[in-house]
């Protein structure tokens, strides 16, 4: 066949190799007869080895002849295990519980839960009751009232009153209201924050001591001076004002708008919660205002929908009207309409309305002074007659005020007349110069401010204005 040819180039064999036949191995014993492979691995060592006498059987080993069992057959998989004489499955044998054995493994499972929680439940409650009774600054229905941990903190603050722990375990406000007293909150009374027209400040006399607050909200004026006029007055309330432009029309336009005066108390509110005061809550509200301003508080009373309580209206030189020849009067007292309602709810003792107002006679439309008569006469339903005035507020120089009006040319309040129905007050002073008209702003910490301060002062929440 090609290339089956040897190196010597001679034919190659290709006869099939014959196999071999078999061979037998005999292993003959060494020293003494011993073979030359170990004993199997677990086997019993010899009577001549050390481990005799004979040592059981590994773990799960088949049985002998002479044991139970024998000869040992494996169970089919799946099958249940076979039970030993005494009836008893082998060790190590398992089986599937029944359903009914599920069951009652869960409903025991659920008993023991239920009996640890009532346990628990039972050993807080008798502690609480017995700490209650030794301890008379927390009461039964206060401890009802605790979660579990509450109650933990309780007990373990009040058994350090005045100790550290205590104030490591809970917040330092916490641990003051259980000492029964509440920190004031950290106001900022530097600087100021915008709000929309204008800015709020939180002046010094501003001195809050919980999450309440009150608000001399102001229109039309110097920022500054109406902000220092709060602090020398020692009103307790945050300042806002806002400045819109020269004449009534610009404010009376904005706040015409249904919303506007609230949206402005929201934005406050988040305002006096920049400044420092947690959860703010608007507590009593004062409208001011000075010359122009008056036109948004005209409409502010006219539109307000109630949800702030509107506890005074503090007016200095600026309600003013247009004419109407037939009105008896001869003022066009739909314009006054608003405020006449507020001087009759003054009348009626239920918030403070006062007015202050120069001797200028604008000639175009009814002067402050001529207004202020008529809301006289609509709070008492008949004509007011008004007395002379004899104390004049004291003169205040204020820092602000430097730089509004010439020192030569400013202006002391020289009271003229007055006159008082319930909280309606109304009180002229002499003038008929800007200068005048300039000193009723300038002067409003010794006028309308004190009695403000005076009202507020007495605390407690005022009533819920039904408007």
């Amino acid at each position: 066949m090609k290339g089956n040819v040897r190196a010597d180039r001679l034919p190659a064999d290709l006869s099939m190799t014959p196999t071999p036949p078999p061979v037998t191995v005999i292993q003959e014993p060494l020293d003494g007869g011993l073979p030359l492979e170990p004993p199997p691995l677990g086997a019993a060592p010899g009577p001549d080895e050390p481990g005799f006498p004979f040592e059981p059987p590994p773990l799960g080993a088949a049985p002998g002849p002479d044991e139970p069992g024998f000869p040992f057959e494996p169970p089919p998989l799946g099958a249940a295990p076979a039970l030993h004489p005494a009836g008893v499955a082998p060790y190590g044998s398992w089986s599937a519980p029944s359903p009914d054995e599920r069951r009652a493994r869960r409903w025991r499972a659920v008993a023991a839960f239920f009996l640890a929680a009532a346990t628990v439940i039972g050993v807080v409650a008798l502690t609480a009751r017995a700490l209650t009774a030794r301890m008379p600054g927390v009461s039964g229905e206060g401890f009802r009232g605790m979660m579990p941990v509450s109650n933990a903190l309780l007990v373990a603050s009040r058994a350090a009153r005045d100790g550290a722990a205590a104030r490591v375990l809970v917040a330092p406000e916490v641990f003051a209201r259980w000492q029964g007293a509440t920190p004031p909150p950290e106001i900022k009374h530097d600087g100021y924050a915008a709000i929309r027209g204008g800015v709020l400040f939180t002046p010094e006399s501003f001195q809050p001591t919980g999450s309440s607050y009150d608000l001399l909200l102001h229109f039309h004026g110097n920022t500054q001076l109406v902000r220092e006029s709060a602090e020398v007055a020692g009103l307790n309330a945050a300042v806002a004002v806002i400045n819109l432009g020269i004449s009534s029309g610009a404010y009376e336009e904005l706040y015409a708008q249904p919303g506007v005066y609230e949206s402005l108390l929201a934005d406050i509110d988040r305002a006096v919660a920049q400044r420092g005061l947690p959860t703010p809550r608007l507590r009593r509200v004062a409208l001011s205002s000075w010359s122009a301003g008056y036109g948004a508080v005209a409409k502010i009373l006219e539109l307000r929908r109630g949800v702030e309580d509107l506890d005074a209206i503090l007016v200095t030189d600026g309600i003013h009207c247009g004419f109407a020849p037939g009105q008896p009067s001869g003022l066009n007292t739909l314009q006054l309409a608003s405020f006449a309602r507020a001087a009759r709810r003054a009348a009626e003792g239920q918030v403070l309305f006062t007015i202050t107002h120069s001797e200028i006679d604008p000639i175009t439309y009814a002067s402050s002074s001529a207004t202020a008569n008529y809301l006289l006469d609509a709070a008492a339903g008949h004509p007011v007659e008004r007395s002379l005035a004899l104390d004049a507020p004291p003169h205040l120089r204020l820092r602000a005020a430097e730089g509004a009006v010439s020192r030569k040319l400013e202006k002391q309040m020289i009271p003229t007349t007055e006159a008082h129905i319930g909280e309606l007050h109304v009180r002229g002073f002499r003038g008929n110069t800007p200068e005048h008209h300039m000193a009723h702003l300038l002067q409003m910490a010794s006028t309308v401010l004190p009695e403000l301060v005076e009202r507020w002062s007495v605390g407690g929440d005022p009533p819920r204005d039904p408007r």
